[in-house]
């Protein structure tokens, strides 16, 4: 489809359905909620096995959570479509490819500080040189054109990631909606949205996420050390969460039906292909 994505009504739509799946899912927010709690406070303990408990509670709120996304996409449709095991096929290798990108992503980016120090002469680097020296001459540096060119890198390799996850927005919707497992396969359905629905999600997900650091950020000191802050802080974290969870669900399936090509298109489609 090349007509152009009403930017306005998707996210004001992306957020009714939000708000529209927000109370039947409350029991699955509640214990995920109550994991994310536990896992923070296991995090903040020092005692033997503390890292063992904290991957299984890791792994519980990615499943938790995998539930929890299957609800709301199915109280957005109103009906029980998808499996379980689909979208966590479907979520598991989402991050994958977003993690395979972003390794190396990450990887350039820490090797291109050194590259820049050495090309600007600002210190000769080697096994032996001090933390606090290399930092001062990075600080240093930051003003500079060599400075410009990391802070462009930089951003460039943000936009990268942004990009694939705007390309795979459908994934999960299109996996609970067509009940069978869907991940590079819509791809091709945001050709040439990817702008419009990267303005959408400045609403529905870039908004409500930087809240929700923010507010989480301004609650730490408050919260303190303690058991019980530990525990309250990471609950009211997902908390926090909950509405760029909901709108970058709804986002997904305001998106779904305008880009979702008919089965007989796509029949014509994969016999092309």
């Amino acid at each position: 489809m090349d007509e152009k994505l009403p930017v306005l009504e998707i996210a004001a739509e992306a957020w009714r359905l939000g708000a529209r799946a927000f109370v039947p899912n409350l029991p699955w927010l509640g214990l995920l909620m109550v994991l994310a709690g536990l896992y923070r406070l296991v995090l903040g303990m020092e005692v033997n096995g503390a890292v063992i408990i904290a991957l299984n509670l890791m792994a519980a709120v990615f499943f938790v959570g995998v539930a929890f996304s299957l609800s709301i996409y199915r109280a957005m449709l109103g009906a029980r479509t998808g499996k379980f095991l689909q979208l966590v096929h479907a979520n598991l290798a989402l991050y994958l490819a977003v993690l395979f990108v972003g390794v190396f992503i990450a990887f350039f980016l820490a090797i291109l500080p050194g590259i820049l120090l050495e090309a600007s002469g600002r210190t000769d680097l080697g096994a032996e040189t001090a933390p606090a020296v290399v930092q001062a001459a990075f600080m240093d540096m930051l003003p500079t054109a060599y400075g410009a060119v990391f802070l462009i890198a930089c951003a460039l390799g943000l936009w990268a990631l942004c990009f694939l996850a705007v390309r795979l927005l459908l994934v999960g919707a299109a996996t609970v909606s067509r009940g069978e497992t869907m991940v590079f396969r819509t791809w091709p359905w945001t050709k040439r949205h990817a702008f419009r629905l990267s303005l959408a999600a400045l609403v529905t997900h870039v908004a409500p996420f930087g809240s929700a650091v923010a507010i989480n950020a301004g609650l730490n000191p408050v919260l303190g050390t303690s058991a019980a802050g530990h525990f309250i802080g990471g609950a009211l974290g997902i908390l926090m969460l909950a509405p760029f969870i909901l709108a970058g669900h709804g986002l997904a399936m305001a998106v779904l039906p305008r880009l979702m090509p008919d089965p007989d298109e796509a029949s014509e489609i994969a016999s092309v292909e």
